[in-house]
């Protein structure tokens, strides 16, 4: 627990720090006071007070009015930035205590296959919680866009945040069970036959696998997006090298056949990721011990020679 704290070096009294950012702020001590709820006098004392302990001047008359000093300015400026987050930290509490409100990033393809046709569940079981869900495939946001948990697929070494390893990836081959032309009945009719690519996703390692002596496809419809393949494949447009999480409930539901047994692994993993040190936040573990069952779920009702490997603990 220490470690989350620093300790803060010698400060003046915070009532006084208080009366002067007010002061700052308004330029003029009549409404800071009115702001504190104290006499215009008792802000003067206030700040008169600070000014001695410090040993330098904050403000300069000039006419009525205050101007700030150069040190004037910089610890208004500090004093006002800190108040503010101190106020919106406060706000963000209180929301929070009245209805717990959780901020979800994922892939485009992983929200659009796999997450998003489970959330109904968890609503339908947590109803008090405000679940936000982005799709998203920047780290940065994890940092900097007030994400509370990323679902990331990658390498899991990432610099300044905490990552749990999720879900284990394999691609395997599917169509459309009304696929133009019907179904290739061994690898080898694969071609000639119209394949659907993955940017970044080639076939050539599944060819490898499987003994082939193909070359990597150059011809026919390329997708950024994993999700958007998956689509096209159960639309009948093409044969998919697709990643087995993003069509578990297509072949579950039928819209999607696998071809063969040949399963390639994936390089990279799922992880669930947020920011380092991860916050102790009870609805932010309570969403992901429930992504969690909902992931262990869909890898049981799975075949049991398509199940891609769940992470340990």
């Amino acid at each position: 627990m220490d470690s989350l704290f620093k300790t803060p070096g010698r400060l003046p009294s915070l009532p006084a720090l208080r009366a002067f950012e007010a002061a700052a702020r308004t330029g003029s001590v009549a409404r800071a006071a009115e702001e504190l709820f104290v006499t215009p006098g008792a802000v003067s004392h206030q700040i008169k007070s600070l000014e001695a302990q410090l040993g330098f001047p904050l403000f300069v008359r000039q006419g009525r009015g205050l101007a700030l000093t150069t040190e004037g300015t910089r610890l208004a400026v500090t004093l006002n930035r800190l108040l503010v987050e101190v106020g919106g930290e406060l706000e963000s509490i209180r929301r929070e205590r009245e209805r717990p409100r959780l901020t979800v990033s994922a892939l485009p393809s992983f929200t659009a296959r796999w997450l998003t046709p489970r959330l109904g569940r968890f609503i339908e079981a947590y109803p008090e919680v405000e679940l936000w869900v982005q799709s998203s495939k920047a780290l940065e946001s994890l940092t900097t866009g007030g994400i509370d948990l990323g679902i990331r697929l990658g390498p899991g070494n990432w610099r300044g945040v905490h990552a749990e390893r999720f879900l284990d990836e394999f691609f395997m081959v599917v169509a459309s069970p009304h696929l133009p032309g019907g179904l290739p009945r061994t690898p080898a009719e694969l071609a000639g036959r119209p394949l659907l690519r993955g940017d970044g996703e080639p076939w050539k390692p599944w060819f490898d696998l499987v003994g082939l002596d193909l070359p990597e496809p150059t011809q026919g419809l390329v997708f950024s997006d994993s999700g958007l393949l998956v689509q096209a494949a159960t639309e009948g447009q093409g044969i998919a090298l697709a990643r087995r999480s993003l069509v578990q409930d297509d072949l579950a539901s039928g819209k999607l056949v696998r071809l063969f047994e040949a399963t390639l692994p994936f390089q990279w993993s799922y992880w669930l990721v947020t920011a380092a040190p991860a916050p102790h936040r009870p609805v932010l573990q309570t969403f992901i011990d429930w992504l969690k069952a909902e992931m262990l779920t869909s890898l049981q009702s799975a075949e049991p020679d398509t199940q891609p490997r769940p992470c340990a603990d």
